[in-house]
């Protein structure tokens, strides 16, 4: 530390001293939020990820489902035709 003029130390390295761990602090408090931020992010993509997933699932099986539907009415169709022309 440097002495002033009345023979008592400088406050001005103290002083940069706390700024430049007050700086750093706040670079990590900084950091740990975007980690957090990434975090809660990476989250909520997975839980997204889940759900569209199940989505095209249940996509699938109600095609497969309509599809099957479509048969049994043309099968049903086909046989009240059969009814309708053996009158």
């Amino acid at each position: 530390m440097s002495i002033d003029k009345n023979g008592g130390h400088s406050v001005w390295p103290m002083i940069q001293t706390l700024v430049l761990i007050a700086t750093a602090a706040g670079i990590f408090l900084s950091i740990g939020r975007r980690d957090q931020e990434v975090s809660t992010h990476s989250e909520q993509i997975h839980e997204l990820r889940d759900i569209t997933h199940e989505l095209v699932k249940s996509q699938v099986l109600g095609q497969a489902n309509d599809n099957s539907h479509v048969r049994l009415i043309d099968d049903l169709k086909r046989r009240i035709e059969k009814l309708e022309d053996n009158e």
